[in-house]
């Protein structure tokens, strides 16, 4: 029976309009719109000069010319959205996945998958990209182009990497040997043009053992990671010397593709590397494309869903999982080839402390009872020391094999950090509150994700709120960032729901979890440059100064106070580490000097160091004349820093009054 599925046809719907939208604009831009009809808009001609002498701009537009641009788009937009019929019909990906293994599709088969998932990640970046530009202020169009092309050539990369490691259009499938998951002999790993590299790396990891790789951020446990998968030699461009064998076989001479069979890889953004629609097609991908019979795909799908606990998830859409539930379908699109070898990347992250508790039960059965040989790449170590058999320390270019009884470094200085950090002060500021939420409720959908809540917020705050995965927290931060539901957001006796875009951010200023989407331009110092533009005279210093003592690199805010930064001043945003980039982007926000500053998520996939900055950011960040609210998973971090906490479930404050000492 066919399931009419809404998403993909209103997507098609909406590119449709906008083919049309877009051809109209087009043909009033270039040359007017004029064909009979009466004139709308008697605009004046531009010609060009020089070597665009021939084109003019603008000209006279009728109701006639705008049909005839309108008319001449329409053959475009009906295939348009033929095809997003189609695919509301059919899902076309499971069409092209079984194409991939046979017939006459297999040499297009990725290309085409990719092609069919990147548009809705378009669709999906051009809202998020919207939404930061509302969070940012920013109304130039260009500059939001950038994100929106880098968030869709991310989502595209994930995807064809995501389907190599899962043996799409492999021409063979290449046994291994169950006794010999891995084995480094004198091998190094690094890029051509220098800089980062791995060297002296002699290991052999054995079946049934779970082995653990660390290292700060920026590292390479990611690269050490992948040069077992594959991706790093032949998706990423690695050069590898030395000898690498998985399952036996020669890694640098083996493509990822054709060692689907036994290796299994669970990616760091899993997300973005979901390829298909519905939890049931996504955890049997892998059989799929290798031309299994459905029959057989379907048992093996409620096998591993078994295994993992996650039966009831077989019919959800992948969109519609929680951070939890996703990385748990990972792992079983991982597990669903039965692997003698699972690489799993910071599968803790973005996970609360029940789900991280999880996760690592499940890989610890996997290792120690199923006699997988699984290796993780993890910042959050502590969950893991009675699991693990084995850690893999990455210190500079050279890899550690801890022995008995010896404790990463990570670890180390996180209870260091816990047990010498003293939660500081709360600033004195004026009597009464700064903020206060009242009865704020948000629906998505259907679906009640913030319930009737209210709080105060008092100059000098800084105020952790914790809860599970879904209980509510980024969605209270948006509202209270970008008012628009039910209830009212009062700051400093303002009603900040009744405000222009670029005036709300001189009240409350949110950073959320996707950091990176507030980032529009190429160079740090530009970042900082279009920040400034919205700083009103008198307050408070400029961006990049004030970026500078975030990082803790200036003597105080004030003149020259961003000379430590300036090494950082001509780099890419995105090739800040990511607690730079964090900082970089609370600066940003601050720079209309908001008397509440939001922030969500601040320490995830962050090493010790980081947190550490970042930690300090946020005490920099505050003041005796506004306050800091932040929603986190990292409990120890909120108890070395904040001097209030909110805890949400299911949409509600669980304690009255909400806010409550640590």
């Amino acid at each position: 029976m066919l399931r009419l599925r809404m998403a993909p046809l209103r997507s098609a719907a909406l590119l449709a309009v906008a083919f049309v939208a877009l051809r109209v604009v087009y043909r009033v831009v270039f040359g007017g719109a004029s064909g009979g009809g009466a004139v709308l808009l008697d605009l004046p001609r531009i010609p060009l000069g020089g070597p665009f002498a021939h084109i003019a701009l603008l000209g006279p537009v009728s109701t006639g010319g705008l049909w005839n641009a309108a008319q001449s788009a329409l053959p475009f937009s009906a295939v348009i959205l033929a095809f997003g019929v189609l695919n509301a019909v059919v899902d076309v990906r499971r069409f092209f996945a079984r194409g991939a293994a046979r017939g006459p599709l297999r040499a297009l088969s990725r290309s085409l998958v990719i092609a069919w998932a990147t548009f809705p990640a378009l669709i999906a970046s051009v809202r998020r990209v919207h939404t930061a530009s509302a969070l940012r202020g920013e109304r130039s169009i260009p500059a939001l182009l950038v994100p929106v092309f880098e968030q869709t050539v991310e989502r595209a990369l994930c995807l064809a990497a995501s389907m190599e490691s899962r043996g799409f259009a492999a021409a063979r499938t290449a046994p291994g040997v169950c006794q010999r998951p891995v084995v480094m002999t004198d091998a190094a790993l690094g890029f051509a043009g220098g800089g980062w590299q791995l060297e002296g790396l002699t290991l052999s990891l054995a079946p049934g053992t779970l082995t653990v790789i660390t290292g700060s951020t920026g590292s390479g446990k990611t690269s050490l990671l992948h040069s077992m998968s594959g991706l790093f030699q032949h998706f990423h461009d690695g050069g590898q010397h030395g000898v690498i064998e998985v399952g036996g076989l020669d890694r640098a001479a083996t493509p990822p593709r054709e060692t689907a069979g036994f290796v299994g890889l669970v990616s760091q953004n899993v997300r973005l590397s979901f390829v298909a629609e519905t939890v049931r097609d996504e955890i049997g991908f892998a059989l799929t494309v290798r031309g299994v019979a459905a029959v057989i795909v379907e048992q093996r799908v409620h096998e591993v869903a078994a295994q993992l606990q996650i039966e009831h998830l077989q019919g959800r859409t992948v969109e519609a999982l929680s951070a939890g539930e996703a990385s748990l379908v990972a792992i079983g699109a991982a597990l669903i080839s039965q692997p003698i070898l699972l690489l799993v990347d910071e599968p803790l992250a973005d996970l609360d402390a029940p789900a991280r508790g999880r996760v690592v039960r499940v890989l610890d059965r996997l290792a120690h009872e199923a006699q997988v040989c699984v290796v993780v790449a993890e910042h959050n170590t502590r969950e893991w020391e009675s699991a693990a058999d084995a850690w893999l320390e990455i210190r500079g270019t050279d890899v550690r094999t801890l022995g008995p009884g010896e404790r990463p470094s990570a670890l180390i200085a996180a209870e260091r950090a816990a047990r010498t950090t003293a939660r500081p002060a709360t600033p004195a500021g004026p009597a009464g509150p700064l903020a206060g939420i009242r009865h704020l409720t948000v629906l998505h959908g259907t679906e009640l994700a913030v319930d009737d809540v209210s709080f105060e917020l008092a100059a000098g705050d800084r105020v952790a709120l914790e809860g599970r995965n879904g209980a509510g927290k980024s969605s209270l931060l948006r509202a209270i960032a970008l008012p628009s539901a039910r209830g009212s957001v009062l700051v400093a006796g303002q009603d900040v729901s009744l405000l222009r875009a670029g005036a709300r951010r001189a009240f409350v200023a949110l950073v959320p979890e996707n950091f990176d989407d507030l980032l529009f331009a190429v160079t740090v110092a530009e970042e900082c440059s279009r920040a400034d533009r919205q700083l009103k005279p008198g307050n408070g210093p400029g961006t990049a100064a004030r970026f500078a003592d975030l990082l803790g690199l200036g003597a105080g805010i004030g003149a020259g106070a961003n000379a430590g930064a300036a090494h950082l001043m001509q780099q890419h945003p995105r090739d800040l580490s990511a607690g730079e980039r964090l900082c970089l982007v609370m600066a940003i926000q601050l720079a209309a000097g908001p008397r509440v500053l939001l922030v969500d998520e601040p320490t995830r996939g962050l090493d010790p160091r980081a947190r550490e900055l970042v930690g300090s950011a946020l005490v920099r960040a505050s003041s005796d004349a506004s306050a800091v609210l932040f929603a986190t998973h990292d409990r120890d971090f909120a108890r070395s820093l904040a001097t209030k906490t909110l805890v949400m479930a299911a949409g509600r404050l669980t304690t009255e009054p909400a806010l409550v000492r640590p």
